[in-house]
């Protein structure tokens, strides 16, 4: 299969699978998501990709998907049908990378840390916690899925840097804790 970035495109938004129809809907596009996969963990330069970044055979996968590197192994696994259920902590504005904008940065409002509602290849449904930069990849990603417009600007643009909390001081995400006790645990 000929697979294949997309440059310069806004990903288009992918609806959510219904739970009932997960195993039928793997299935159905089992071999296309091997060929996906493989080709992902062929790419050292990606944390994560999402399907609809990339064309297979000349048309746009069109599939709620995206492979996320392991970062202790380095190899990939497939995450079907994402769902970022809570935003956990404070909110920075992060410059990324991006397969599809190559040589520019997007600039998100991400959250220190996501609760998350998946699949994988098994047809199983899986809850997990992810923050710090794997929690901003699942962002990312998710994004992409869901059709989030980017705001894409030149590598030079640098993000204005992260709010500093006294670390004694209230956390402003209005936990009740202490920031070192709280938002800062998720940096």
């Amino acid at each position: 299969m000929d697979i294949k970035v997309i440059p310069n495109e806004q990903t288009p938004r992918i609806q959510e699978v219904d739970g009932d129809d997960m195993c039928e809907y793997i299935e159905l596009h089992k071999e296309k998501l091997n060929a996906f996969i493989l080709y992902a963990d062929g790419r050292e330069d990606a944390a994560g990709l999402a399907a609809n970044q990339v064309s297979i055979d000349g048309e746009r996968f069109m599939v709620r998907a995206f492979v996320l590197r392991d970062r202790t192994g380095g190899s990939c696994k497939m995450i079907i049908n994402p769902k970022i259920t809570e935003y956990i902590g404070i909110k920075d504005i992060k410059a990324e990378g991006c397969l599809t904008w190559k040589g520019m940065n997007i600039f998100a409002e991400r959250s220190r840390g996501v609760v998350v509602e998946y699949s994988e290849m098994d047809g199983h449904r899986y809850i997990g916690m992810f923050k710090g930069f794997e929690g901003q990849i699942w962002q990312h990603e998710i994004n992409h899925l869901n059709g989030v417009e980017e705001d894409v600007r030149p590598k030079s643009e640098r993000p204005l840097p992260p709010k500093s909390f006294d670390r004694n001081e209230p956390c402003p995400c209005g936990s009740g804790k202490k920031y070192k006790k709280c938002c800062n645990l998720l940096i």
